[in-house]
């Protein structure tokens, strides 16, 4: 991996000669940019069901703490902060016996159609933290180029599966929202 360019990430979350940590912990934190009116749900709202984007803590947010996932880091970008966002803050609340968190399930409206939902440690050159939950549909990853004929709206058939994952991917976390004063508010056991 390249290493990163950008002079106002700190050094610590550079990903250069680092391996990659695909065991989570049960607690861990994972760190999610959004608006304000999507922080209490944060998976209803998303319209693309790919590479979802978190920070993870790895069970220390002294050396990970939530605001990282508020830095800028694409290459060619004006700013250091990303404005007007805010951190929605998931803790880990169920893994499989290998500390991973991988989930798969039926479509309700075809049992020929398994959904399987992996959560990855995903470094990104100014982002050690960054980790994805991967979706495949039958063995095919969703990505951007497969979205629309796998996924998306214009896809009828999957309105239930699109709903299905959304459910699962709440399933698997305790959901709090941190206020714009930086305090953390519970607000539901999802």
């Amino acid at each position: 991996m390249q290493d990163c360019s950008l002079t106002y990430i700190p050094q610590r979350l550079h990903s250069f000669g680092k391996d990659i940590v695909n065991q989570f912990n049960i607690g861990e934190e994972l760190y999610y940019r959004c608006n304000i009116e999507e922080c209490t749900k944060p998976y209803q709202k998303l319209s693309k069901l790919y590479d979802i984007s978190h920070n993870r803590n790895f069970s220390d947010s002294e050396s990970f703490p939530k605001e990282d996932v508020l830095f800028d880091i694409r290459i060619h970008n004006t700013r250091e902060i990303i404005p007007d966002k805010h951190i929605n803050v998931s803790i880990i609340k169920s893994l499989s016996d290998n500390h991973t968190f991988e989930r798969n399930f039926e479509s309700v409206d075809d049992s020929s159609v398994i959904v399987y939902i992996k959560l990855i440690h995903n470094p990104l050159p100014c982002m050690f933290s960054h980790c994805v939950f991967e979706i495949s549909i039958n063995d095919i990853v969703i990505s951007d180029e497969n979205f629309a004929t796998t996924l998306g709206k214009d896809n009828k058939l999957n309105k239930n599966l699109r709903r299905d994952i959304r459910q699962e991917l709440t399933s698997i976390i305790y959901s709090n929202i941190v206020d714009s004063n930086s305090e953390t508010e519970i607000i539901t056991d999802l």
